[in-house]
Formats: C-alpha cells, structure tokens, sequence
C-alpha cells in the first residue's frame, strides 16, 4: 500500500470542521487500508516542535464517546464530506469485499465463516 498523499493546510483542514466524512485509512506496515464513517469536531494543526503531525478530532457517526477520538494527518489515504445520506451506500458498494470463507463449497457440502 503507498503512503498516503493527502497534504492538509490550516484553511483545508479546518474547512471539514461540522462536516461528517468518509475517511481511509492507511499505515505503513499494514497491507489494508479501513474505511470510516466520522464527524469532525475539531483540529489540531501541526506546529514545530511541538506537534509535528496534524490531526482531526473525531467522533462516530453510529454510536457514541465520552471524548474525541484522533485521526492523524499522515494516516488518511482518502476523504471526502458527506453532504448526500446515499453516498457511503455507492461507496460502500463499490468497494472489494474479503472472501468470507477459504474455498470453495461443492455440491452438497456447505462451508461456513
């Protein structure tokens, strides 16, 4: 997997504050990237010497937290606003699925996960 490219600017990243997002995550070393569903309260920009890496303050879109979780700069391969309640469905349906199961099943026989 390439490392992510995405490059956020003070203007950029603060401009997805209030917005929900469909974000994909990447991190060297892991082969799968994972997708999420996100609304971003906050941003913490980077500041030499003090925080080299940017990152967004989050919370989930189903469920609840007690705080924000952090989604890193240098983590996100993808993102994109949510401003249509279809669109992690046309996402979602476009995305490779992991088999489920190791083989395949003959005649007669059922294999489950």
């Amino acid at each position: 997997m390439s490392k992510p490219v995405l490059g956020f600017n003070p203007a950029s990243a603060i401009g997805y504050i209030g917005q929900t997002v469909f974000v994909e995550l990447v991190w060297e070393g892991d082969p799968e990237p994972i997708w999420r569903l996100k609304h971003i309260v906050g941003v913490v920009l980077p500041v030499q010497g003090v925080n080299e890496v940017g990152y967004f303050l989050t919370l989930p879109v189903i469920g609840s937290a007690d705080f924000p979780d952090e989604i890193y700069f240098d983590s996100i391969h993808t993102i994109r606003a949510i401003r249509d309640r279809h669109i992690p469905i046309r996402v979602l349906g476009r995305l490779p699925l992991p088999q489920l199961t190791q083989g395949q099943a003959t005649q007669g026989e059922r294999r489950h996960a």
